[in-house]
């Protein structure tokens, strides 16, 4: 309940704000706007266990956390307000995590070091590496710099609550919270800041710019997914890049995530099962397997098969159209 009443405080904060007139926002003419050193990185924080932290009771259950879902200890879990609302950037081993609050999405990339906060460019996040090079935080891809061109290699990841994620995987790595006070928490946003509004410029109308989508990359072709917040669960089925792929939506967590429709060389057509449980909402019709937000087989025939997770990001709709001008979207 508190979650949806901050969307709908932020949704009329930003009415009558933003307009939209062009099919494609052109990204030569996108403002950026550096405050270099506003916010400090995160680098290499020790960790433990999502149910050890849990005791120490400084985690709430409602509170908003990225997974990375493939990876020893069955992956893990951090909690934004404790260790990136205040960053927005962590460097570590298990990976490269950046936290855009105006956009609405935690990026997560291979592991890499030297990553920084530094501005806003079309009203997404701008980080900046250590040779100088600028990166937008939602694609991982610099646009200026030694490495203009490059592209950061997502991980597989997702968003949604500390007490959903614990009850999945209590045994997935946490970072450390020691006594509670060694890192500096700062509660989420709740309004789009004045340097995001400043310059996010005009946004593609075909969606209401603040409207939630998943957003997928498949070679060179992208593809945004509109998600209806209000939805228990979903399960929607695209084309891109040749491949067939389903995109998870479960309305309590506000999850999304994306995977491929075929494992082991078999096609499975996956839908959501009103009357599955909730720790697997999803299942497959040739199979009747039960399947986790996480793509993990947790009860049938495929039982403990994990499914290939597909690059994308959970994001507000301004923030792909703005960094993947011309997207598709998916009308079904």
């Amino acid at each position: 309940m508190q979650r949806n009443t901050r969307r709908e405080l932020l949704y009329a904060t930003m009415g009558g704000i933003l307009t939209a007139t062009g099919m494609r926002a052109r990204a030569a003419e996108r403002e950026l706007l550096a405050k270099p050193g506003l916010y400090k990185p995160l680098t290499e924080p020790p960790c433990s266990y999502c149910s050890t932290q849990h005791r120490k009771g400084f985690v709430r259950g409602e509170d908003r956390v990225v997974a990375w879902i493939r990876a020893a200890h069955n992956g893990g879990a951090i909690p934004l307000r404790h260790f990136l609302s205040a960053p927005r950037v962590i460097n570590d081993t298990y990976g490269l995590f950046f936290y855009d609050p105006d956009g609405d999405y935690v990026s997560a990339f291979r592991k890499d070091y030297g990553y920084e906060f530094y501005g806003w460019r079309g009203g997404v996040m701008v980080v900046r590496y250590r040779d100088g090079s600028l990166f937008s935080a939602l694609t991982g891809v610099a646009f200026s710099g030694p490495r203009q061109g490059q592209r950061l290699t997502r991980i597989p990841s997702l968003l949604t609550d500390w007490g959903y994620w614990l009850m999945l995987h209590p045994e997935s790595t946490a970072y450390d919270l020691y006594d509670g006070k060694k890192y500096a928490q700062a509660e989420l946003p709740r309004e789009m800041s004045a340097e995001a509004r400043r310059t996010m410029g005009e946004v593609d109308a075909r969606l209401e710019p603040l409207a939630l989508v998943h957003g997928l990359t498949v070679g060179r072709e992208s593809l945004a997914v509109p998600l209806r917040r209000s939805e228990e669960r979903a399960c929607h089925v695209v084309q891109i890049g040749g491949r067939a792929v389903a995109v998870f939506w479960y309305g309590p967590t506000q999850t999304s995530v994306a995977f491929e429709s075929v494992l082991d060389g078999r096609k499975l057509t996956l839908y959501a099962d009103s009357v599955s449980p909730e720790t697997a909402p999803f299942k497959d019709r040739e199979t009747s397997t039960r399947w986790t937000p996480a793509g993990r087989g947790v009860d049938g025939p495929l039982r403990g098969k994990e499914l290939i997770w597909v690059d994308g990001v959970q994001c507000r709709w301004y923030a792909w159209a703005n960094d993947n001008p011309g997207t598709g979207i998916y009308k079904g």
